[in-house]
């Protein structure tokens, strides 16, 4: 698969619609793209809390769920992560384990990723 601007497109629309009108800032993908075997990747912080959101695309279904298997084997003591699969699209989303509203976010961002859009 290519990471056409289509494909991107609709990764972006994927993680826009759970961001809803909240503050956000662009950030590198955590873990880096190449560290998962993606094909590309963003991500984004929010402002009022800890959460923070990676989306990646795959070669295919199957290479995405890998990748979410392995991270959450690997979140660190202190972090709350979750993620989810929506096609060739992996969101993986982390927080403070403490942070209430960070939980929140990551809940409806996966949540919001893997249903309808």
């Amino acid at each position: 698969m290519n990471p056409d601007a289509p494909s991107l497109a609709r990764g972006e629309a994927l993680l826009r619609h759970g961001t809803r009108s909240d503050a956000v800032l662009p950030a590198e993908p955590a873990p880096a793209v190449q560290e998962l075997g993606a094909l590309v990747g963003f991500g984004q912080t929010w402002t009022s809390c800890s959460a923070r959101a990676s989306v990646y695309l795959f070669d295919g279904y199957y290479e995405a769920s890998a990748a979410e298997v392995r991270l959450l084997k690997q979140v660190p003591e202190g972090q709350k992560g979750s993620g989810t699969v929506n096609g060739d699209w992996l969101i993986w989303a982390t927080a403070d384990a403490t942070d209430e509203a960070g939980r929140a976010v990551i809940e409806r961002v996966v949540s919001s990723f893997a249903g309808e859009e």
